[in-house]
């Protein structure tokens, strides 16, 4: 094989002799190998195991820190060295071809990824780079080396072994799979990162001692005995977390941390808890004399936890002016149900009011055991014997409840929350015109929906909501449906003072003028603001859906152009749907930072491949000889963006069939990555001459799978809703797990077509495919935010179904293969 370092002039090609080493003796990572030791694909199942677990913590430390798009964008650029990993070896390949030994390389390799976990999150939390972390570039190029060294590990075993591809995508999946399952409330979300260091100098130590490489196999027990040292000095001292982030950051940060670095505010935190969910905190604050402490999720807008010793009457007195207060007053209700309970605010007021029965539905599973924790502080509020506290979704758990409550109480429930190994934003249904339709259904004869929001613009998004879902469910015009909605505010004077800014009332029947008069002179007697009562206090921009009864679109499009907008920075406020539900998102079109993304990441993998091909055209070993580039590229790219598409659809999809977010991450994916495991292996038992037919055929079936599901999908959700949590999350593998089995098929298939043609562009394709994936994760969100989730789902089946033509039309090899 000629060196690339030659001169662009052709040299003749040499001569086939029998004593021509490079005819005779071939490089290590090019002989024919035998089948993969166990060790090997034990070390691939560890690397992917703790890959996935360090990609769930990277992206559950950030979300403590910072705002979500912020998150979502650097972990999606240091996810792409795993793509680079596989470009670096394949051009470590042509360099050294000669040179290299592949066990001493792979172990190495490992043993980089065992150190460089731990070293970015160090050098980012426990150094003066903390002072940083509002830079992207920063977090990214702390983070990216360890993703590098891993997709270098994995795309050098893959080319090594590319015969046995099934072999080694079911280790790299089935340990993805694990990981999948894995969560962090056991050493929590900092010392997870060297977790995996000590998994990535397992995975060393196993090549190395199979390898017979002493001085590696050492190596690997050393830094895996340094790793655990580290893990247990960092559970006593904590030398790494949460850093004090400078003022100066801005709204990058969350207001945890703003106010931990504010001198004036004087907040400590007293008790902390991880899980896969969130971080939760409990923090005293000093600078004010109050009691009350405050749970933060995520550094998010916290929840109060009041100091209780079962005196009623002082909640009456202390909340006789608070906005949250004001339908518990108004209506006093019987039957109560708080989605997202919280600190125990809301059953306060209830209990004040003398509600019979509370429910609740709690997303973090962390705060009713903080409650329980705190008792003695807050009282027993989740045990007495009326209040009866979920951890659930809030849709979810309406959706299963035969209740009918006179008041459905949500109070800044408006979260949006990182996925983990899809990085993807999984949004909230709790706030889609189904989810108030189903809220309608179920109130009571005098019931109310009270909704607290902290910003203007997301109380317009919920009144357009629910005034559609009213005219959805009724049949009454957008005018008619106005009369059962009301609106009411805090003082701007008090907007520093709490995140309790404005509330949005929806009725089961409509107000009276009588009773949005009572209302509203109750809301006056609190010192709150009036913002809407029908037939009673109408003003703009009110009146353009009352007197005009416009259109959601025409009234977005009316408030912009009052507020002057220019048309690049319109707001969207336009009602949200299952299919659309990003609630949180007030801008129309794609962010430009993804859009950004997107555009720079694809032009950088066109540009590299573009550069490889052309590159690979000088040599004379070329394996272009042997292998059509651009198709196979194309086919890992269709792979990487395709599995993506599905994968993130399908989380959204079933978050209402399971009801609990982590809970639906650890199925879907253990489903996925479980079947894709059990595929890939399957595959590899296959004759060689019916690799590409029998992969054409899998292909095929992700299409008709994917087609059935998005059919399904929907009436299946709805029917099975009331089954316990065992069955529907049974039925959920039942679905999933044949999904998964046909996506693990093309890709370990392709590689094996491709390396039976010429193994030097496996690592190429591996490469591709990775930063395909990355896009085809930032890619599905981006375009369910324009075109829904429904459609992504098509595009997804749409890829493999471009990759099922081009199986059968035979374009990824030039030559006929043994493969084929």
């Amino acid at each position: 094989m000629m060196s690339w370092r030659g001169s662009k002039t052709k040299l003749p090609t040499q001569p086939k002799e029998v004593n021509n080493p490079l005819a005779t003796q071939p490089p290590t990572s090019d002989r024919i190998l035998p089948r993969p030791a166990l060790t090997l694909l034990a070390s691939i199942f560890i690397i992917s195991l703790s890959v996935l677990v360090f990609e769930i913590a990277l992206t559950r430390i950030f979300s403590v820190l910072l705002r979500f798009h912020f998150v979502f964008l650097t972990v999606s650029l240091a996810i792409c060295g795993l793509g680079i990993g596989g470009l670096v070896d394949f051009l470590i390949r042509r360099r050294w071809p000669h040179t290299i030994d592949s066990g001493s390389f792979l172990a190495g390799c490992a043993l980089l990824f065992s150190l460089l976990t731990p070293a970015g999150i160090v050098l980012l939390l426990a150094t003066p780079l903390a002072a940083y972390l509002t830079s992207v570039w920063v977090i990214t190029a702390a983070c990216l080396p360890a993703f590098v060294a891993a997709g270098i590990f994995l795309s050098h075993a893959f080319a090594r072994y590319s015969s046995f591809s099934g072999h080694l995508y079911s280790a790299d999946l089935l340990g993805a799979a694990l990981g999948s399952c894995l969560v962090l409330q056991l050493v929590g979300g900092f010392n997870t990162p060297f977790i995996c260091g000590v998994g990535g100098a397992l995975a060393a130590l196993m090549v190395a001692a199979s390898e017979r490489k002493v001085p590696m196999t050492i190596a690997g027990l050393l830094i895996a005995i340094l790793m655990t040292g580290a893990l247990i000095a960092n559970q006593r001292t904590r030398f790494v977390d949460l850093p004090r982030v400078p003022l100066a950051a801005g709204v990058a940060t969350k207001p945890l941390h703003r106010e931990l670095t504010d001198p004036t505010i004087n907040s400590k935190i007293i008790y902390t808890e991880w899980n896969a969910f969130a971080r939760t905190d409990v923090v005293a604050k000093h600078f004010e004399p109050s009691d009350d402490l405050y749970i933060y999720t995520d550094g998010d807008v916290p929840t109060n936890m009041l100091a209780f010793d079962g005196d009623l009457e002082a909640i009456r007195k202390k909340y006789k002016d608070f906005i949250g207060f004001l339908p518990f007053r108004h209506l006093r209700p019987d039957k109560v149900l708080s989605i997202g309970p919280g600190g125990g605010m809301d059953i306060l007021m209830a209990l004040a009011v003398g509600s019979e029965q509370i429910d609740g539905a709690e997303l973090n599973p962390a705060i009713p055991r903080i409650v329980r924790k705190f008792q003695d502080f807050c009282g027993p509020i989740y045990d007495y014997q009326n209040v009866d506290i979920k951890v659930a979704e809030g849709r979810s758990y309406v959706s299963r409840s035969p209740e009918r409550y006179d008041l459905i109480y949500m109070a800044l429930t408006k979260t949006a929350t990182t996925a983990s190994s899809s990085l993807a934003l999984s949004e909230s249904y709790a706030h889609t015109v189904e989810a108030f339709v189903q809220y309608y259904q179920h109130l009571s004869d005098r019931g109310q929906l009270a909704f607290v929001c902290q910003h203007p613009l997301i109380l317009l998004r919920a009144l357009l909501t629910a005034r559609q879902a009213i005219m959805q469910e009724t049949g009454a015009s957008g005018a008619e449906a106005m009369k059962h909605l009301a609106v009411v505010g805090r003082p701007r004077r008090e907007y520093i003072l709490s995140p309790y800014r404005h509330m949005l009332i929806m009725s089961r029947r409509p107000f009276t003028a009588q009773q949005a008069e009572k209302m509203g002179k109750q809301a006056v007697a609190m010192d709150l603001l009036p913002g809407y009562f029908p037939e009673v206090f109408t003003p703009l921009p009110f009146t353009w859906l009352t007197e005009q009864n416009l259109t959601a679109e025409q009234f977005v499009h009316k408030y912009n152009q009052w507020y002057r907008r220019p048309p690049t920075q319109r707001w969207d406020f336009l009602p949200c749907t299952d299919n659309r539900p990003f609630f949180v998102d007030l801008t129309f079109g794609i962010p430009a930072q993804f859009r950004h993304f997107l555009w720079a990441l694809a032009a950088a993998m066109l540009l590299l491949s573009t550069a490889a091909w052309l590159w690979l055209r000088q040599q004379d070993s070329s394996p272009l000889r042997q292998v059509r580039f651009w198709p196979a590229v194309a086919y890992f790219v269709l792979l990487g963006v395709g599995f993506m598409l599905l994968e993130i659809t399908l989380v959204q999809k079933l978050v209402l069939l399971l009801g609990y977010p982590v809970l639906t991450l650890s199925v879907i994916l253990f489903s996925l990555l479980l079947g894709g495991g059990l595929g890939s292996l399957a595959s590899q038992s296959w004759p060689d001459e019916t690799v590409r037919r029998r992969t054409a055929l899998a292909a095929l079936g992700i299409v008709m799978i994917t087609g059935a599901l998005y059919l399904a999908l929907p009436p299946i959700i709805a029917g099975t809703l009331h089954l316990d949590i065992t069955l529907r999350s049974a039925l959920a593998m039942a679905l999933l797990l044949p999904t998964g089995f046909t996506l693990g098929i093309p890709f370990p298939s392709g590689l094996r077509m491709v390396g039976a043609a010429s193994r030097d562009l496996v690592p190429w394709m591996w490469g591709v495919n990775g930063l395909a994936s990355v896009i085809g994760s930032v890619g599905a969100m981006v375009a369910a935010k324009l075109i829904g989730f429904g459609v992504v789902m098509l595009l997804g089946a749409a890829c493999y179904g471009v990759v099922t033509a081009m199986l059968a039309a035979g374009l990824l090899s030039k030559v006929p293969t043994k493969v084929s």
